[in-house]
């Protein structure tokens, strides 16, 4: 997986703007490569490629942003309800110890259909139903100090890490195609200023001040020009709900 650098970003972005903007405020340069079929409607597409190309890096780090933060808040949410659903059925196994029924139905009821989070947390939502249904196992519970309105609330913070998971689940999605949008953007504008530049080498030959002044830079004779580099395409979130969970 290849990422961009913030370092790189703001270099190939700060680059392209330095080019671009640069053209288009100056009168003579414009005249210089108006002979390669560069005039100002094709100059206004560069400008309007980069200001893209920003705005959707812009919308990219905001997506980002939020994805973060919603992990963060399923992840604790999630924590906590692993360690109270621990602690709740280590007591539930000595309370139908001696009822093989009830222990049948703990047993499958407390198995995911997988080790996916999403499934994990129906799993434990559907014990928790379970206990609260059955008057005599809240009551075995008592007598070690957790009450129905705990083991509600056990409930409650499944659901809760259900909700959290949805919307983390959510924001990385939107994360996602933030980053393929970005991405397109910063091809098409990379594209825009290879042809730039590739027109201003041989219109400016003689300026090579003009083109100091524009970022690009002027070897002296004999010098191989080195290839330009530019960020690589950054790979989405490709992470699914397949995380798996411990066996408790």
């Amino acid at each position: 997986m290849m990422f961009y650098s913030k370092k790189s970003i703001g270099n190939f972005l700060l680059k392209s703007k330095t080019l671009i903007y640069g053209v288009d405020e100056d009168d003579f340069i414009k005249q210089r490569i108006l002979p390669y079929n560069f005039d100002q409607l094709r100059i206004t597409e560069c400008v309007v490629i980069y200001n893209e190309a920003e705005k959707a890096e812009s919308v990219k780090l905001q997506e980002f942003g939020e994805q973060l933060e919603a992990r963060v808040i399923f992840e604790q949410i999630m924590e906590e309800a692993e360690t109270e659903y621990k602690k709740n059925k280590d007591f539930l196994k000595l309370v139908v110890r001696d009822n093989p029924e009830k222990q049948e139905k703990l047993f499958l009821k407390g198995i995911p259909r997988s080790q996916k989070i999403s499934d994990v947390l129906i799993s434990r939502r559907e014990v928790y139903e379970w206990v609260l249904s059955d008057d005599e196992v809240v009551q075995g519970m008592s007598r070690f100090g957790i009450t129905r309105e705990a083991l509600e609330g056990a409930r409650q913070k499944v659901i809760d890490a259900e909700t959290a998971k949805r919307k983390y689940d959510q924001e990385r999605g939107e994360a996602q195609d933030a980053t393929l949008l970005r991405n397109d953007a910063f091809k098409k504008l990379s594209d825009v200023v290879d042809e730039l530049e590739t027109v201003l080498l041989y219109a400016l030959e003689d300026r090579p001040q003009l083109m100091e002044k524009l970022g690009i830079p002027v070897l002296s004779p004999g010098y191989k020009r080195k290839e330009k580099t530019t960020p690589q395409p950054e790979e989405p979130d490709q992470s699914t709900d397949d995380t798996e969970v411990p066996q408790q």
